[in-house]
């Protein structure tokens, strides 16, 4: 078996919830729920029941390194990747890969936004039950790479989209498709016609893979990024010219072997004020607005 890292990207710029989120206090950083835990404490307390503290690496800009180490006392200093600038999720992912390969090349890395809400207990379980299913699928397929979908309620123009194959995979698991393509955030028309056909899923952000797959694949797909931190050099400088775009774009829309858990749990991401809002009501919590922002939560 191979042991198995947590890496949550605690990136963002804090743009799309301004000015509720900031560039010093990114979304994650948000308190949206009950227990006014924020976003990203709660998501390393979800990943917790399954992967130890000492295995959970947290990517972030090194202006949120307090931050971090606030919410998450029990970070190990070796597992703290600080990006000089922020540059996406593309370079995010890379770095953290060329750091786990050197700790241990065969690392087995399941990557997570940190700003996702998933509202309870039961959810949360089909959640990590999804997880357990995609790692044990890229424990036996070595060169596969796996991303967490799940079925449209909504024709959102804020997520990705994910086209399955229509015949299954021979594998253990009905629940795990061949992805035929990826589509970043598409028009609302678009959208609509995605969930009319039910043949396109919500890329969720969450993926799986081999630290060395991703390294590979990232290599013949964006070299630009592979050369930038191979050897990590003077990271201030290589960084800074790395080019700022997501994984979905550099790798995911051109690789080929990807494949896709279908989730059952529910979900939300916090893209929008629109989205907040509705996580907002349903939690109970109140908070100040103006026109079609929100001022404050209290």
């Amino acid at each position: 078996m191979h042991k198995v890292y947590a890496v949550i990207l605690v990136g963002g710029k804090g743009k799309r919830l301004r000015p509720l989120s900031s560039s010093a206090r990114p979304k994650a950083f948000l308190s949206v729920t009950k227990d006014r835990k924020t976003m990203f404490t709660r998501t390393v307390d979800r990943i917790k029941k399954m992967i130890p503290a000492s295995d959970i690496v947290i990517v972030a800009n090194k202006l949120h390194s307090l931050l971090v180490k606030i919410d998450f006392k029990q970070l190990e200093e070796r597992n703290l990747v600080l990006e000089p600038i922020s540059r996406n999720t593309a370079p995010a992912i890379a770095l953290a890969a060329f750091t786990l390969e050197k700790m241990d090349h065969d690392a087995i890395m399941v990557v997570l936004p940190a700003d996702q809400y998933i509202k309870d207990e039961i959810d949360e379980g089909r959640y990590l039950d999804s997880i357990k299913r995609g790692l044990d699928f890229i424990e036996t397929n070595d060169n596969a790479i796996l991303v967490l979908g799940l079925r449209p309620t909504f024709p959102s123009t804020q997520f990705g989209y994910i086209k399955t194959r229509d015949k299954r995979q021979e594998t253990r698991d009905k629940n795990i498709y061949k992805v035929e393509r990826f589509v970043e955030k598409p028009g609302l028309a678009t959208a609509r016609k995605y969930v009319e056909s039910k043949k396109y899923l919500w890329n969720t952000g969450t993926f799986i893979f081999k630290a060395d797959v991703i390294l590979r694949t990232i290599k013949r797909f964006a070299p630009k990024i592979y050369n930038g931190l191979k050897g990590h050099g003077n990271l201030s400088t290589s960084y800074k010219r790395l080019p700022d775009i997501s994984i979905d774009y550099a790798v995911m829309e051109k690789a080929g072997n990807i494949f896709c858990v279908k989730g059952e749990y529910r979900w939300q991401d916090m893209g929008s004020f629109d989205s907040l809002k509705i996580i907002l009501r349903g939690e109970s919590r109140r908070f100040v607005e103006s026109g079609d922002k929100i001022l404050k939560i209290l």
